[in-house]
């Protein structure tokens, strides 16, 4: 119960379903969740202590913004670990796995906006944390991916067209079991990302 209470709280974080700023009634969850106030309490407190939720100086639990300093933060920490379980995943993600991924990111019917963009190359970076071989590196990655996704600010405007060519060259090395291609193209991915992102919020980000 107190698991579930947890991922359903961490999930409303994630979609924005709860946002930025927006305070946590105790109560509504307990009731919706249909859980007690004691379990209740410690999930919060767990998700306090993991950077989720921050508590005001009258008690009250609020979701904690993650400002472009921080993401610009966890973006090196991305392009630190990512490009290294890329090589590591090369060649043992299944072909079907890799069609289907290459198969969303290049619809050509899809609506190829910056939202849908950014949730098609989720799959890439999903299949490669699940078949990089390395469980701790993978929750690491997965981690700081969370926290982006956290911010307002997560998405590069005007950055559609390079993310779909940089996810289909990665796919490419993946199925080619190219390593070093591999470590190569997410490494691109992600400075492009952060160098797109200097540039629609400017260095004082940094």
């Amino acid at each position: 119960m107190t698991e579930r209470t947890y991922e359903t709280i961490l999930r409303w974080i994630e979609n924005r379903e709860i946002g930025a700023g927006s305070v946590l009634d105790e109560r509504r969850i307990s009731e919706a969740l249909e859980v007690s106030r004691t379990p209740l309490r410690n999930v919060l407190s767990r998700l306090q202590g993991e950077g989720y939720l921050v508590r005001l100086a009258n008690g009250t639990m609020v979701v904690r913004d993650i400002g472009a300093g921080e993401v610009l933060e966890l973006l090196l920490v991305r392009r630190l670990l990512e490009p290294e379980a890329a090589a590591m995943a090369a060649g043992r993600i299944p072909a079907a796995a890799l069609q289907a991924a290459r198969d969303h990111v290049d619809d050509p019917a899809a609506d190829h906006n910056d939202t849908n963009t950014w949730l098609k190359g989720d799959e890439v970076h999903d299949l490669i944390a699940k078949h990089c071989g390395n469980r701790s590196l993978a929750l690491m990655i997965g981690e700081a991916r969370r926290r982006i996704r956290l911010s307002h600010i997560e998405r590069v405007p005007g950055r559609t067209s390079h993310a779909r060519e940089e996810h289909l060259a990665i796919i490419d090395a993946l199925g080619a079991g190219d390593g070093k291609a591999a470590r190569e193209a997410m490494f691109r991915h992600l400075e492009n990302i952060r160098e797109g992102f200097l540039a629609a919020f400017g260095r004082g980000a940094l």
